[in-house]
C-alpha cells in the first residue's frame, strides 16, 4: 500500500518559477523536490528523507536539495517542521532548503 509519493527534478540551480523547474539540465546538481502526496500522518516526511538518502548515495553529483512549493501555510509549516530552512520566495513559489 503506498503511503506517500514525491515528485524529484534533476536541476543545475535552484528554480525561481515553473519554466525553469521544467527545462532540462546537462549537468545537474540541484535535487528539487516539487510534489509531495502523503496519504498517512508522517509518511511525507519519511519520503522526503528516504529519497534524499537514496539520492546521495546513487548521485554523488547531486549537492543541494531544495523544493518548489505553493505559497501556502501548509507548505511553509511542512517544511520548517521537518528541517528546512526558506531559501528563497519567489513570485509565486518558494524554495525551501534542506
Amino acid at each position: 500500500q503506498v503511503s506517500a509519493m514525491v515528485c524529484v527534478k534533476y536541476q543545475d540551480n535552484i528554480p525561481s518559477n515553473m519554466g525553469e523547474l521544467m527545462s532540462d539540465s546537462d549537468k545537474p546538481k540541484v535535487a528539487v523536490f516539487y510534489t509531495i502526496w502523503s496519504y498517512v500522518a508522517g509518511a511525507g516526511r519519511d519520503m522526503i528523507l528516504e529519497t534524499r538518502k537514496w539520492i546521495e548515495d546513487n548521485n554523488p553529483e547531486i549537492e543541494e536539495f531544495v523544493t518548489y512549493s505553493p505559497k501556502t501555510e501548509m507548505a511553509k509549516r511542512f517544511h520548517l517542521k521537518n528541517g528546512a530552512s526558506t531559501y528563497r520566495e519567489n513570485e509565486d513559489s518558494v524554495n525551501y532548503k534542506y
